[in-house]
């Protein structure tokens, strides 16, 4: 399945959509290794702002390309999903801008894995399979 996977995404031209969910876990990442440095804490807001402004730019891109190859309603439900992790990345901002801590910064670290996790090996696994099937029944 990978290989279909990997050849799917090539000819539909969604391949970087991968290198943008790699960035997504760099970012969380960044955010981890501030967890024990109180000292760097205030970088936290910085790079969930950065991050804030990737995932807005990879929401539309994707969105953008899921577009021309699924029915209008399950890009809709994935819309939503977009808006909800754009609300709690404005929210985590907000958050840390009045109480930095390495608790809250833990808090919204461990929020966010779980969050792109489900939503990549999840939901976005289950749209590339649609579109596989979309793909294979055109053949």
């Amino acid at each position: 399945m990978k290989k279909v996977d990997s050849e799917v995404k090539s000819f539909l031209g969604i391949k970087s959509l991968d290198e943008d969910h790699d960035a997504i876990f760099n970012y969380i990442e960044q955010l981890q290794a501030l967890v024990n440095e109180p000292k760097n804490h205030e970088y936290a807001i910085g790079i969930l702002e950065r991050l804030l402004a990737f995932f807005l730019a990879h929401v539309i891109k994707e969105e953008q390309q899921l577009q021309q190859y699924l029915p209008t309603n399950i890009v809709k439900e994935h819309i939503l999903q977009h808006q909800d992790e754009l609300d709690y990345l404005d929210e985590s901002i907000i958050s840390l801008k009045v109480k930095i801590s390495s608790n809250n910064i833990q808090t919204i670290v461990d929020q966010l894995n779980q969050e792109f996790k489900n939503h990549i090996y999840r939901y976005d696994r289950n749209i590339m399979q649609k579109i596989i099937k979309i793909q294979n029944s055109k053949h």
